[in-house]
């Protein structure tokens, strides 16, 4: 809930209030179809529909105040609405989008003047794996007092909206920063201003974009700079000391290490799945877990686990107790079964960087079970965002399926022949279409395992729906 009065007075992009800005806490809402009253309104044109031409239905609702873009039709709309609905406040500004980030901002401000922690995670792989383990296990110790990114709602606009939920009992805000062009975490960074951060790892992502992965490092990174020139109160910042480029960051004040292979860290991660023994300054924690699966995501729960125990130090045992409980959500590392298929799904996004860990976890977990990779199939879509250099990246993973000869391989998508032209083989499809029941049938009839990853774009779960 938001002192929407006291903010809209500083917001640089205002034009005019008509009518008494309402002094309650107001929820924020965009959508007239989701509006809870008591909450405050802004409406984004687009393209093809104008929300304020059907705000009556949520003024009659209740809600007081509406805000609105400045234009000829736009103020034609408001002018008959301000004679029809007189109690009604109408705010018009020069950008909704740029208000809206104002308004989080100063809202975000407060909050955390009051006691209340941001903690921000940017990566090129595994952020929302990381911001979903983060909120569940801080969730399950503070329930109802913890925000946090929903779905992937981490650009210009998300990012705004998910710090507009913040209500003033909050405890915690776990904020997902994502981007794909230079200059937009530091954007992001300046709306939200964290206290806390994660940078999780840098690799080839969005290089349509960045060129190189060097470039990815500045962007991402961009975290790690504003907290080392800010300095907030309470700074808590980590640094993954197995990542080739984060490794080379300068020390900062807060800042806490991590590693699965460097026992000079601030904490160092054993590995044994279904459990993770910490070690830090000589003192050992053990958690587990048994619904996820891959090196990787161990080594994700640990780093949650590390956060949430330097954010609420009193809260150990809860908090341990926390990271057995959290399951993947769908779409991502999350295992299945599938008619008679163990089936480890991962469909939401993909790179050579995460590509090559969720493999590596897949295989892992096969050895665990005691699998043997002649009886796996995986179903690897194309990588998308790659730029000009996309067939290359393709092929070097082809390559590095090599590693698993036994295992079949089938690859989907108008790259699928750069990935045979690495591994050396393997069936190729242009679409998931081209994989109708009786083909998937033929191709899993003596598979126990299936591995499925793509870009989103390719659409892979519907593999899941083939019978």
């Amino acid at each position: 809930m938001i002192q929407i009065k006291a903010l809209i007075s500083r917001c640089q992009s205002l034009v005019e209030v008509t009518g008494v800005v309402p002094s309650e806490l107001m929820g924020f809402c965009n959508d007239t179809r989701s509006y809870v009253h008591p909450s405050f309104f802004v409406a984004y044109n687009g393209a093809k529909y104008n929300p304020l031409e059907h705000v009556a239905e949520i003024i009659d609702k209740g809600c007081a105040l509406i805000v609105y873009e400045m234009s000829a039709a736009n103020d034609a709309i408001v002018s008959n609405y301000k004679s029809k609905y007189p109690h009604v406040c109408f705010v018009k500004v020069n950008d909704a989008i740029t208000f809206t980030q104002e308004i989080a901002s100063g809202h975000v401000s407060e909050w955390q003047n009051s006691g209340g922690y941001l903690f921000a995670i940017s990566g090129s792989n595994g952020k929302t794996t990381h911001k979903e383990m983060l909120s569940f296990v801080l969730n399950s110790t503070f329930p109802g007092l913890v925000e946090s990114t929903q779905k992937n709602n981490n650009n210009h606009l998300g990012v705004p909206f998910t710090l507009l939920q913040i209500k003033p009992q909050t405890k915690v805000c776990v904020l997902e920063l994502g981007s794909n062009h230079p200059g937009e975490i530091k954007v992001l960074c300046d709306i939200s201003n964290p206290r806390g951060g994660l940078v999780t790892n840098i690799g080839a992502t969005h290089l349509e974009f960045f060129d190189t992965v060097e470039n990815v490092f500045k962007e991402e990174g961009y975290l790690y700079t504003h907290l080392a020139q800010k300095k907030p109160q309470g700074l808590i910042f980590f640094q993954n000391l197995d990542d080739t480029y984060l490794k080379q960051l300068s020390p900062l004040a807060g800042m806490k290490t991590f590693s699965s292979s460097n026992k000079s860290a601030d904490y160092y991660f054993e590995i044994a799945a279904p459990e993770v023994l910490i070690h830090s300054q000589g003192d050992k924690i053990k958690i587990s877990n048994d619904h996820i699966a891959g090196t990787h995501n161990f080594s994700n729960l640990a780093t949650a686990f590390i956060i949430a125990i330097n954010l609420f130090p009193q809260k150990k045992n809860e908090l341990i107790a926390a990271c057995a409980n959290f399951k993947p959500t769908f779409n991502r590392s999350q295992w299945q079964k599938i008619l008679d298929k163990e089936t480890f799904l991962d469909a939401y996004n993909a790179n050579p960087s995460s590509m090559q860990i969720a493999l590596s976890g897949f295989f892992d977990e096969l050895r665990r079970r005691s699998v043997d990779e002649s009886n796996a199939v995986l179903f690897l879509g194309d990588m998308n965002e790659l730029g000009d250099n996309s067939d290359q990246f393709h092929q070097e993973l082809g390559e590095f399926l090599k590693k698993w000869p036994k295992a079949k391989a089938v690859f989907v998508g108008r790259f699928a022949s750069h990935y045979v032209r690495g591994r050396g083989d393997g069936l190729t499809f242009s679409n998931v279409k081209e994989i109708n029941g009786e083909r998937w049938r033929d191709i899993t009839r003596n598979a126990t395992h299936v591995f499925i990853k793509g870009s989103r774009s390719l659409q892979l779960e519907s593999l899941l729906a083939i019978t």
